[in-house]
């Protein structure tokens, strides 16, 4: 089977509602099952794919893509190849490398980019950040410096996994922790992810949230069989993290002590019953309350509304209407650097990050028991929230360019898009793109004009991320409140346009396009 004519995804990729069972016959497919358990000293080995994960770490980036192309052309699915790519980063980087995990996060953003995309271009997204990948990996010392070894696990361990590793991860026992992680591995993945949560929540950063979350995502890919693989990237960043604040002297999150209060106090340890639906205007008026106030006050606010009986799904999607405004809403960077220039939203900034990680908050609640799901959304809400003071909390960064786009036709609305995108104009292409939906035009051909950019540009490392974020909550929000999602993502597309992704010429040429 050719790159041009590969067979049609089956399901969603990458939004978290694959079907597991894909993810399963992935792993019987590869012979995958039971290799990560071994308690062998040297290196971890993935079978039958491992020829490949061990040429994505070995071949730098340029030459890596013609050999790609012949693998599709030999009838390799893109979803094999980003498996085989998410298995070499996790070996190489073991979640320690910024730019790696950066790799990692685009994956399947990038696998889901190439459902939208026809015959060779469909590739394209995967191989630009599979070239990506291996640039940092070899940067990294490919093989030679792996990260990521055998474990044997814990066999004395038989105590509460969530406690043990929450304190192993304080104490920065990366040996321990692993140990127990292995341990508990052995009753599923699922055990695993949950006694992770407390960890991933205890020193509170866009990164290791995010990383949890795409880890999950990405055993829809690789099979349960390999989910310890990835969840001991996940456990490796949050005690890198917490280290790191250490050292810097920087005080532990407000959240430690807060959220054990807020989870006693309300009962949010057990499962609540969801009686309570939320109205429009109750809604509406949570998700700007989370969005103007301090942390600790909506925290506190979101555990009261959970308690009440609000659906964790409602509270999700208030939770990340609130963080995509400010995006909608943050001023810029107020001053520039290379490849963000000052006033630009495309690489980490404060609306961007917190769109990225409600979105990795909802998907940790939905993957997880009811204790870590209360308590993620909880989190999630102190996250978010605190960030919107030195904004002009009245009206979106673009209001001022609303005249503008109401003088244009609304047949000419994506011309003229496709014109501010490329001018890097961002307030005149968020309100052409607002007035776009306003008057009820198609989404997927607004869409059709952002991939354009999320392809050919590299977004400070965000593109991919950010992109499948908004399509995700664009699809799953409510009617009167989606469209912020994708005015958000025409202001990002628009603030990175001109930062030309290296590695695209050379994916272009190998697919002959």
């Amino acid at each position: 089977m050719s790159s041009c004519n590969r067979r049609v995804f089956l399901g969603r990729v990458g939004s978290g509602m694959l079907a597991s069972a894909v993810g399963v016959s992935v792993g019987q497919e590869l012979g995958l099952h039971g290799l990560i358990f071994a308690g062998e000293v040297g290196r971890l080995d993935f079978g039958d794919l491992e020829p490949l994960v061990s040429m994505m770490q070995e071949t730098p980036g340029d030459a890596l893509m013609p050999k790609l192309k012949t693998e599709l052309d030999r009838g390799t699915e893109l979803r094999t190849l980003i498996t085989a790519a998410a298995l070499a980063n996790a070996r190489t980087f073991g979640g320690e490398d910024y730019t790696g995990y950066h790799c990692f996060f685009a994956m399947v953003p990038a696998l889901a980019m190439s459902e939208r995309l026809s015959g060779c271009r469909a590739a394209l997204p995967v191989l630009k950040v599979l070239h990506r990948n291996a640039r940092r990996t070899q940067a990294h010392g490919g093989r030679r410096n792996e990260v990521l070894r055998p474990v044997v696990p814990d066999g004395s361990f038989d105590g509460n996994a969530r406690s043990h590793l929450l304190a192993a991860g304080r104490d920065g026992q990366f040996d321990g922790a692993e140990a127990t992680l292995a341990s508990v591995s052995s009753r599923g993945p699922e055990a695993a992810f949950a006694a992770l949560q407390p960890l991933v929540r205890d020193n509170i950063d866009v990164h290791q949230v995010v990383l949890a979350y795409r880890s999950w995502d990405m055993m829809q890919l690789t099979g349960p069989d390999n989910g310890q693989v990835l969840l001991r990237q996940v456990l490796r960043q949050c005690i890198n993290r917490d280290e790191s604040r250490r050292r810097q002297g920087r005080k532990a999150p407000a959240i430690r002590t807060l959220l054990p209060e807020l989870m006693d106090a309300h009962g949010l340890n057990g499962k609540i019953e969801a009686t309570k639906k939320l109205s429009p205007t109750e809604f509406e008026e949570l998700a700007q309350f989370i969005f103007a106030a301090d942390r600790d006050e909506a925290a506190r606010a979101v555990a009261a509304q959970l308690a009440s009986g609000v659906p964790a799904v409602d509270m999700g999607e208030a939770l990340s209407l609130a963080a995509v405004r400010l995006l909608l809403h943050d001023p810029g960077r107020s001053r520039g650097s290379e490849g963000k220039p000052k006033g630009s939203v495309h690489g980490a900034s404060v609306g961007l990050h917190a769109a990225d990680t409600a979105n990795a908050w909802r998907g940790i609640a939905a993957a997880t028991d009811s204790p870590n799901a209360n308590a993620s959304l909880v989190t999630a809400a102190w996250h978010a929230a605190g960030q919107s003071s030195g904004m002009d909390r009245s009206q979106p960064h673009h209001a001022s360019a609303r005249d503008f786009a109401s003088s244009v036709p609304p047949e000419k609305l994506l011309g003229a898009l496709g014109e501010t995108l490329r001018d890097g104009d961002q307030k005149q292409s968020c309100a052409l793109a607002e007035r776009y939906g306003e008057l009820g035009r198609d989404p997927e051909a607004l869409i059709a004009v952002l991939i354009e950019p999320a392809l050919e540009h590299d977004g400070a490392l965000h593109h991919e991320k950010y992109f499948h974020t908004a399509t995700l909550e664009y699809a799953r929000s409510r009617p009167e409140s989606r469209w912020d999602h994708l005015v958000a993502l025409t202001r990002v597309m628009a603030s990175g346009y001109g930062f030309e992704a290296e590695g695209l010429a050379a994916a272009k040429s190998a697919l002959a396009i």
